[in-house]
């Protein structure tokens, strides 16, 4: 799965061919139909284990015992980071985000990380501390930033720790009720 990540990352979803990843690997192309029924199986197998991964790092990052400012903070820095040390698995991500694939697997590996912004979201607004306002709103508000910051670094930009700070105050701001 690693190999059609790298790949895809790389090249594109049209460089990533079964003899491509079997080649990566140094296994028999056939090897790959004993464990995936095709390519795109093998693809969106990547994909789910990816945001499994960025999940598991991220909650273990945020808890529910800090405030709700702190979870914010530590979810956005834990994907940061998360991303920032494997560029790779995020341009895979934002790719297969973006392409046909992602219609067929349905949004559920994206699904674990929602459920635990939106629990934050939701403590915040119960709490005063976030603005009543719908979560998908309040969401572009995180998320978006966050890609486009992770874009510039895969083009050579190199942020601060005050850059970082303050994109991750901008964002508590637009939260802040």
């Amino acid at each position: 799965m690693r190999a059609a990540m790298d790949i895809v990352a790389e090249d594109g979803f049209g460089a990533a061919t079964t003899a491509a990843i079997a080649d990566r690997t140094g296994l028999a192309e056939g090897t790959l139909y004993r464990h995936f029924k095709s390519k795109d199986a093998l693809l969106i197998a990547a994909y789910r284990q990816l945001k499994a991964d960025v999940f598991e790092r991220v909650s273990a990052e945020t808890g529910d015992s800090a405030s709700v400012k702190d979870r914010a903070r530590a979810m956005w820095l834990g994907m940061w980071n998360t991303y920032c040390h494997d560029l790779p698995a995020f341009t895979f991500g934002q790719r297969f985000g973006e392409s046909a694939l992602s219609r067929q697997e349905g949004g559920a590996a994206h699904e674990r990380i929602m459920d635990h912004i939106c629990s934050i979201i939701e403590d915040g607004q119960a709490s005063g501390e976030i603005r009543n306002l719908q979560r998908d709103v309040l969401v572009a508000f995180f998320f978006p930033p966050l890609v486009s910051m992770l874009k510039q670094i895969n083009q050579g930009k190199a942020w601060s720790d005050t850059e970082i700070d303050a994109a991750i105050d901008a964002a508590w701001q637009a939260w802040a009720g």
